[in-house]
């Protein structure tokens, strides 16, 4: 049986902004995609060799960033990004305040 921390540790998740949490998460992966191709050198790939799959991989990495750059993009407007993200993913959601007492 789960311990009333342990409970109130998992309802953290349920109260924070998921949109907004997952806005950042894409656009650190955006980040890492980034690096990852300003890091290699084109010039240097082999793509005489068969075998050596490493261009079609970097070819796969920058095709996924445009899928991830508009998912991030709806997020980021749903979610109300300010750039603060813990202000953002702690924040509630609209749709949460709307039951919330108002006396």
């Amino acid at each position: 049986m789960e311990t009333l921390e342990e409970l109130k540790e998992k309802l953290k998740f349920y109260e924070q902004n998921g949109a907004a949490k997952a806005a950042y998460a894409i656009n650190r992966k955006l980040n890492e995609l980034a690096d990852m191709l300003n890091r290699t050198n084109v010039a240097t790939i082999d793509i005489a060799d068969a075998k050596d799959k490493s261009f079609e991989r970097l070819k796969a990495a920058w095709g996924e960033m445009a899928s991830l750059g508009e998912a991030y993009k709806t997020l980021a407007i749903s979610a109300g990004i300010t750039n603060d993200e813990e202000k953002d993913v702690n924040k509630k959601p609209f749709v949460e305040t709307i039951a919330q007492d108002r006396r």
